[in-house]
């Protein structure tokens, strides 16, 4: 998976990636998170959403759900894949509470985006929104580069899958993964389901377009 490199520091000021924004977006069920205490703005990972019981597709109840976050986003598809393809590192048939068993994803609630990121930054099936794309993801994936941000400097990186399947043109797909790529990205981490999602495609293999739009 690559990404584009950002200057990283120790540090993390509000509004860069990383910082904690005030405000939360309405959580699952309609209710809102108001300014938090100290006791609940700790960085550490949101709960592990689990599939419930009757098998829906909704997350359970997590104490972080609707907090936005600043985070460097990058993208990784089918050629910068480690090893190249689209396999994941928490498949579904594994017994992970994720949705999908390779990469993939439309974008919506029900069939979010492959994310990869630090497990100890957001947890193994963690559902997160992308205002700037209009795309829920969904933690399915390790992220190599993630791991050393997370772990060197606590600094917010997700990698999410874009669409792609070994037909597209390599490098038309790794110019957009850069054109979407956001050095400081507002991240809903627990979303509402029902917010905006774009219908086109970031990446179409069969065209090799790259969208410009949500």
């Amino acid at each position: 998976m690559t990404w584009t490199a950002v200057a990283c520091g120790s540090s993390l000021p509000q509004g860069a990636p990383g910082a904690r924004e005030d405000a939360g977006a309405p959580a699952a069920g309609g209710s809102e998170t108001g300014t938090t205490s100290p006791a609940d703005a700790s960085d550490g990972p949101p709960a592990l959403a689990v599939a419930n019981s009757d098998g829906s597709d909704a997350p359970a109840a997590e104490p972080e759900a609707g907090v936005t976050y600043t985070m460097l986003v990058t993208f990784y598809g089918w050629e910068d894949n480690s090893p190249p393809g689209d396999a994941i590192a928490y498949a579904k048939s594994d017994g992970f509470p994720t949705v999908h068993d390779v990469a993939g994803g439309t974008g919506t609630y029900a069939d979010p985006l492959t994310l990869a990121t630090d497990v100890n930054e957001l947890a193994i099936g963690t559902r997160v929104y992308l205002p700037f794309c209009q795309k829920y993801a969904l933690v399915e994936d390790d992220c190599v580069e993630c791991d050393a941000d997370w772990s060197t400097s606590m600094l917010r990186h997700v990698d999410v899958w874009m669409n792609s399947n070994g037909t597209e043109n390599a490098s038309a797909l790794m110019a957009c993964e850069d054109q979407w790529t956001q050095n400081a990205a507002s991240v809903i981490v627990g979303p509402a389901a029902g917010l905006p999602v774009g219908a086109t495609p970031l990446f179409t293999p069969a065209t090799n377009a790259c969208a410009f739009a949500p």
